[in-house]
């Protein structure tokens, strides 16, 4: 008689302090709870780009009759490209499903049980979410009133058991770059210190700190296809890493991370920079006119954004939150709101087209109208 019994088979107890990573609602989910059809929607929440792929990138996609094969574990022409666009060698970077995964085996490889990092909220949920899963523990300084990352606090908050200080620029929600003298300062402190450029490509600094890397032992810079590229469902991140720190990051790494269209959309994308920077700057162009939107609405405070979005407060003791994600949804409008106390009062539109800001600026009007 089998006495098996699942139930003697414990998670780990980590899970049950782990705050679950909720991205941007989808449209299909979003159909279903309210009734309203998918293709009247306009998606304005996950800061995905409203410009497809470039041409060249979905003719080859349409053309690679290989998908049988593994892709080339080495990356090697993938690679290539990136060290051109980044301007550093190909010894410093690492390729992952996504910048999510490149996050995600970083924390691993170098957080056990005990151990913390430092992150400045309100920032990226998803560092607090790993975090946790590793045992780990988050130290949080919060940024000031203007949402600059308070170094000072950083440094007092530091323990023996601080491994990495985690900081984000452009800053997901708030939208605001750190700055060099601020990076420069951290990194003596000996830590890892992580900068993630998921929006550097829409910031006023393009190139980030990349340059930086060969120079220090203990700077990370994470970047993505997702927003600027516009291939967030193919899923391609990568980081540029420290020699040392890069070695362990391949041996951890499973093979083949990732696809082969993955491979070819980025390959291609890194070919055709003329035609993909001409969507970024329509986006920031627009940002712009999404930025006066919501600061022409008597409720709303929008901050200055160097990302594709832009993140505004309700200020209007008559104006509740809820009742402005009604409307919204009401006309087929996701946006991106948020639970973290930081945030209740906080919603985060994503840069879409000129169309997508005629229709968000007529639900807002519909608010105290």
């Amino acid at each position: 008689m089998n006495t098996y019994s699942p139930r003697i088979v414990h998670v780990r107890p980590e899970l049950d302090r782990m705050a679950e990573y909720v991205p941007g609602e989808s449209p299909e989910a979003f159909s279903v709870r309210t009734g309203i059809p998918v293709s009247c929607l306009i998606k304005l929440n996950s800061n995905e780009s409203p410009y497809g792929p470039a041409p060249s990138v979905l003719s080859a996609l349409s053309d690679h009759r290989w998908y049988n094969n593994y892709p080339d574990t080495n990356a090697t022409v993938l690679r290539t490209a990136l060290s051109h666009y980044t301007g550093l060698d190909g010894r410093f970077i690492i390729l992952g499903h996504g910048s999510m995964e490149v996050i995600s085996l970083l924390w691993h490889i170098f957080l056990a049980a005990g151990d913390n990092i430092i992150c400045c909220p309100p920032t990226f949920s998803l560092y607090t979410s790993v975090t946790t899963l590793c045992g780990a523990y988050i130290l949080e300084v919060p940024r000031s009133i203007d949402y600059e990352v308070d170094v000072e606090g950083i440094l007092e908050a530091l323990t023996p058991e601080t491994k990495m200080i985690v900081l984000c620029s452009p800053n997901n929600p708030t939208g605001n770059p750190v700055a060099e003298a601020d990076v420069l300062t951290l990194l003596e402190t000996g830590r890892i210190v992580v900068v993630d450029e998921a929006y550097v490509e829409f910031s006023d600094r393009p190139r980030g700190y990349a340059h930086l890397v060969p120079q220090y032992s203990n700077l990370v810079v994470l970047r993505t296809f997702s927003k600027w590229a516009g291939l967030a469902g193919l899923r391609i991140g990568y980081g540029l890493f420290p020699e040392w720190i890069g070695a362990y990051m391949r041996r951890a790494q499973c093979p083949f991370e990732v696809n082969v269209a993955g491979h070819i959309a980025a390959i291609e994308t890194l070919n055709d920079l003329d035609y993909v920077f001409g969507n970024v700057r329509k986006i920031v162009q627009e940002r712009d006119r999404v930025y006066n939107v919501l600061a022409s609405q008597p409720y709303l405070e929008p901050i200055p954004s160097q990302g594709n979005f832009i993140l505004a407060r309700v200020i209007n003791e008559d104006v509740d939150i809820l009742r402005v994600r009604a409307i919204l949804e009401s006309h087929g409008i996701l946006l991106r709101y948020f639970s973290h106390p930081y945030l209740r009062d906080f919603l985060r539109v994503t840069v879409g087209l000129p169309e997508h800001t005629d229709q968000l600026a007529h639900a807002l009007s519909k608010v105290t109208g």
